[in-house]
């Protein structure tokens, strides 16, 4: 009857992660990882003049990334 709510406890991934940030977390440059982006095939869009990742195309790109490089 009572539908589950998201607590404290639990972790949120961000929904969106801009280009510099993401870079960031994969531990690349901004330069670098545009290249990653292209030649891996990560998804983007575009939300006005910026451009993004969703979160679980990185994260899912990060757990693949493991395998490829290192």
């Amino acid at each position: 009857m009572y539908a589950e709510t998201m607590t404290a406890t639990q972790p949120r991934t961000k929904m969106f992660l801009d280009i510099p940030t993401a870079a960031e977390l994969a531990g690349f440059s901004i330069r670098h990882f545009r290249r990653i982006i292209e030649e891996d095939g990560i998804p983007i869009v575009q939300i006005g003049r910026k451009f993004f990742i969703l979160g679980r195309d990185f994260a899912s790109w990060e757990t693949s990334k493991r395998d490829k490089r290192d």
